[in-house]
């Protein structure tokens, strides 16, 4: 689980306290993990590898892990049109 490793409990919220610490707070403090994941919308059998559509999606990591990718617990933020996937320059307009 994300909230045992160390990296989680190094990052300061704006009060200068750790970000995740628990229940010791009285604002809702949220982590998220950010996707981005390119699928053929007509199957690789009808146009092979050519066409592709991004989606950028995030899941919420206060969940248990067995529920973070789970389709009613993720967050479609947007989509890259394609017909192909984009170079790193153009993704970056798109983050």
């Amino acid at each position: 689980d994300i909230k045992d490793g160390t990296a989680m409990g190094e990052i300061l919220g704006p009060d200068g306290k750790p970000f995740m610490d628990g229940l010791k707070r009285t604002d809702l403090r949220l982590a998220w993990s950010l996707l981005v994941d390119w699928f053929n919308p007509y199957g690789n059998k009808v146009s092979g590898k050519r066409k592709s559509i991004g989606s950028v999606t995030m899941g919420l990591l206060n969940l248990p892990p067995s529920l973070w990718y789970k389709a009613e617990n993720m967050y479609l933020v947007g989509i890259i049109p394609g017909p192909r996937e984009p170079s790193l320059d153009e993704i970056n307009h798109f983050l």
